[in-house]
């Protein structure tokens, strides 16, 4: 019985303690027990892959663990291709959050963990929570700094890229690099790339989640207008989603991208 490396993601609802409606509420709490049967639906999917998970929801926020199978050989392993897929992964949770409205910060981190029946505990969990509730401040999916540049190069490196799709990348990049040296996920990669995204039963558009964030942003603008924290997040994340992610790349058909194709290395 020990410590076992894997990636720890941490995500929290920002705003939570505000809401008071009870449908609101109970709509998250649907969300999140959904993200977690399609997060297992997923690694059922794809038996042959290398990494396992698990996930823990709570009222407002998550954690997901993704770490190696027992009896990988350590040749096949590559802890920053584990934490691109991983982030990747929670990317697609935060996005369908996004859609119904729901702001969310997470930190990434990789690191020890135990896990068992009663929970899970470790440094790696501790350093999720920190980079989430201390360091990433906007809504956004942060990375721990070390591991962040590490995936941040690995995304561009263009030798990991099919090459027929290596213009798709440079375009639209997964991780961004910020002037304080953080990196953190692009939410609309995948909307960018194949234009749309099925998540259990919702069809989500790149046009339909921008509106609802961009409404989102401008009612709580209005609601918490002396709230100089609240309002510094609301205007990054206005920026950020009418200036960032405008362009949706034209000439890619819906779903004419696989994301298995792109995201499992493990053979």
């Amino acid at each position: 019985m020990s410590y076992k490396k894997m990636v720890a993601i941490f995500v929290d609802v920002i705003g939570y303690k505000n809401i008071n409606d009870f449908s609101v509420k109970h709509e998250l709490h649907r969300l999140f027990h959904e993200e977690v049967a399609i997060h297992a639906h997923r690694q059922a999917e794809i038996p042959h892959v290398i990494y396992d998970r698990k996930v823990f929801g709570f009222s407002d926020c998550a954690y997901f663990f993704f770490y190696y199978k027992d009896g990988i050989e350590d040749e096949r392993k590559n802890d920053v291709n584990l934490a691109y897929i991983a982030a990747y992964n929670v990317s697609l949770t935060i996005l369908r959050l996004m859609s119904r409205g729901f702001l969310a910060r997470g930190g990434v981190a990789f690191g020890d963990v135990f896990i068992d029946e009663l929970g899970f505990f470790g440094p790696a969990v501790e350093r999720a929570h920190e980079i989430e509730s201390k360091e990433a401040f906007f809504p956004r999916l942060q990375f721990d700094q070390h591991l962040g540049r590490s995936v941040f190069e690995w995304d561009h490196d263009v030798s990991n890229k099919d090459p027929d799709l290596i213009s798709m990348y440079d375009e639209v990049p997964f991780v961004t690099e910020v002037e304080d040296g953080a990196y953190f996920v692009n939410p609309f990669n995948v909307l960018q790339r194949s234009g749309q995204f099925v998540a259990g039963t919702d069809v989500l558009t790149i046009e339909a989640v921008k509106s609802t964030l961009i409404g989102k942003a401008e009612a709580d603008l209005e609601m918490f207008s002396t709230d100089p924290g609240i309002v510094k997040k609301l205007v990054w994340l206005k920026k950020y989603v009418m200036e960032k992610n405008q362009l949706l790349k034209e000439e890619i058909e819906p779903d004419s991208f696989s994301f298995m194709s792109i995201y499992n290395h493990d053979g």
